[in-house]
């Protein structure tokens, strides 16, 4: 065993914030495991060696991550002894800027309030004078009736009181325009205080890992954590280009396999190596435990119930809607677990925006066809058959679909194996009409000595070709398959037309028929249902 690379965390998460260490340039981040919900991020640094021991920093790590997830190894003969964590401020000279911004605030106060008391001090200046010119007013009239009143004296007097009042009027205009100065100067910091004092202060991880060298002078130190808030899905480009351009024939389809990723985790992933896995890690999950079992019963009445219903598996979907937001996908492993690496460096922000990347481009042979399933959907779609090109296993997906260079629509795939048959809708075609109609829906007794009915169903399916050319389309259609072995199902053979393949298994017929151009051509199918007497019927 190589003591060297064996891996061991001891994780500490303190209650007292730090703050972070001005200079500190975060640890690049040199790969990440993205799964459906999360991802796990590794991040890669130097060790600086003294005296046979060294101790590493992870700043600006998410606050959301996962600390029973840390992990931490050592290059060559190093050995991790352990890691510690924190979660710390960003800014580290948060309080001494508030602190000189509010005392920047009192100040202005300090100022408005000085002024504001200035300004009344000359309002009560203006009130005495108001009340001296009053009492000067009645001196004047006294001396009038004087035979040498001092006209001269008066003069001066009335000249002094209005210059006083156009200083005091001048006065308390400027000191108005001061105190309208320091209120916007208050505003001002004031906007600045609630700046620098959010709601939440901007928190980071640190983390701290204690190395033993042993001989060692520059180990790498590799820590890996996980965060939640990170998903991926595939998405794939489908291009067929059929050998004559004809509507229906051989082929040849490119397959670009893409994925769709998203992240929220708080920090960037700056040319990283991505590797996208299919697993679902579970946390914290415990073996499950088998509950208790109670059995009960009641009657539900002497007769038994034929209960028919139809299993909607619609191959050929129509266009795919947008999905909006950040949304964990399931995605359909069918019990295996791999890995898609992505083959270079990328970088996705933590925006939440979706990044389209390309993984891997698969041609093969294909072939395009005409179907329709006029049981679901009264169209011709024109479908493209061919094996999963690719050396891996397809995921369940969106598919843009181009024929020929132009693009037709998006449709689904479902997951599909290496080497698996797999058929993507490319539209439908408007040129081939078709109509489908009930032609029989009969139920008849038992007849005499016999204690079966017989429940008779039948369809006719219309073709119509509006095309320039003779066309070949695949009809599909379905019959229903006993699970039960009192009920039988009988396809009539003398009025169903001939030339059908029969999966007697799936219940699944189909024709294949040729229209001359302008041709109209019709398909019938019936079948009967023989079932015991006293069986009710029900339809759902």
């Amino acid at each position: 065993m190589n003591t060297a690379k064996t891996m061991f965390w001891v994780t500490t998460v303190l209650l007292v914030a730090l703050p972070a260490r001005a200079g500190e340039d975060p640890v690049p981040v040199d790969s990440v495991v993205v799964f459906a919900d999360r991802a796990e991020v590794t991040r890669v640094a130097a060790a600086t060696c003294r005296q046979g021991s060294a101790k590493v920093t992870f700043p600006f790590l998410p606050v959301s991550l996962d600390v029973r997830t840390l992990r931490a190894d050592a290059s060559g003969r190093a050995h991790v002894i352990g890691t510690s964590s924190r979660v710390v401020p960003l800014e580290e000279d948060r309080d001494e800027r508030v602190a000189k911004v509010q005392e920047e605030i009192e100040g202005v106060h300090d100022q408005i309030r000085t002024l504001q008391d200035s300004a009344h001090g000359y309002r009560e200046g203006d009130g005495l004078m108001s009340a001296y010119g009053n009492y000067f007013l009645t001196l004047i009239n006294e001396q009038v009736r004087s035979t040498r009143p001092g006209v001269r004296k008066w003069t001066q007097i009335l000249d002094r009181m209005k210059k006083s009042r156009r200083d005091s009027a001048r006065a308390q205009t400027e000191l108005n325009q001061k105190v309208r100065k320091l209120q916007r100067k208050l505003e001002r910091r004031q906007r600045r205080l609630a700046n620098l004092q959010p709601r939440r202060v901007a928190e980071a991880r640190r983390v701290e890992v204690s190395v033993d060298c042993r001989g060692e002078q520059r180990p790498k130190i590799r820590l890996s954590y996980v965060v939640p808030s990170a998903t991926w899905h595939p998405e794939y480009d489908l291009r067929f280009v059929p050998k004559n351009q004809s509507k229906v024939g051989k082929g040849r389809a490119e397959l670009t396999v893409a994925a769709v990723v998203q992240q929220s985790t708080g920090e960037d992933w700056e040319n990283a190596r991505l590797i996208l896995s299919t697993s679902k890690p579970r946390l914290g999950s415990e073996a499950p435990y088998p509950a208790a079992v109670w059995i009960n019963g009641r009657k539900a009445g002497d007769k038994k119930v034929l209960v028919a219903t139809m299993e909607r598996r619609e191959q050929l979907r129509g266009p795919a809607g947008a999905v909006a937001g950040l949304q964990a996908v399931e995605l359909e492993d069918q019990g295996q677990s791999f890995a898609l690496r992505m083959p270079r460096r990328v970088t996705v922000r933590a925006d939440g925006r979706p990044y389209w990347m390309p993984v891997d481009v698969a041609s093969g042979p294909a072939e395009s066809k005409l179907v329709c399933i006029p049981k679901m959907r009264p169209f011709v779609y024109q479908v493209v058959q061919l094996k999963n090109p690719a050396a891996y296993p397809l995921l369940s997906g969106r598919v843009h679909t181009y024929r020929a260079g132009s693009y037709v629509g998006d449709t689904h795939l479902r997951y599909k194996a290496p080497g698996e048959p797999m058929e993507l809708s490319l539209g439908i075609d408007e040129e081939i009409k078709v109509e489908r109609k009930d032609l029989r829906a009969k139920d008849r007794s038992p007849g005499f000595l016999s204690k079966t009915k017989h429940l008779e169903q039948a369809y006719r399916i219309l073709l119509e070709n509006r095309a320039g050319s003779r066309q070949r389309v695949e009809v599909r259609e379905n019959i229903p398959v006993s699970k039960t072995e009192d009920v039988e199902v009988e396809l009539v053979k003398k009025k169903t037309t001939p030339g059908y393949t029969l999966d007697t298994h799936r219940g699944f017929i189909a024709w294949k028929v040729w229209l001359a151009r302008g041709q109209e051509k019709y398909v019938d199918l019936s079948y009967t249902v023989h079932l015991p007497e006293d069986w009710e019927v029900r339809s759902r």
